[in-house]
């Protein structure tokens, strides 16, 4: 069973935090990938899981890597 999460974090500086995240986002899994967006505003972060149990991987990393990021610009 697949299944996919996404969320949009709204920053002052959205380009710092992409610049940020924008390295991890080629490591290679190969059972859940990431699509991250910038916008105005905003970092979008979609994670896609094979399985439940990718997926909750993927999901704790990415969410760990954002609060990471978010710290550091706030630095």
């Amino acid at each position: 069973m697949k299944g996919t999460a996404e969320f949009v974090f709204e920053t002052k500086e959205p380009l710092m935090v992409y610049r940020a995240l924008a390295p991890e986002r080629d490591d290679e899994v190969h059972r859940s990938g990431i699509d991250l967006s910038l916008s105005e505003g905003s970092i979008g972060l979609k994670i896609h899981g094979d399985d439940p149990a990718s997926l909750r991987a993927a999901l704790n990393t990415w969410i760990r890597l954002v609060k990471i990021a978010f710290e550091m610009v706030d630095v």
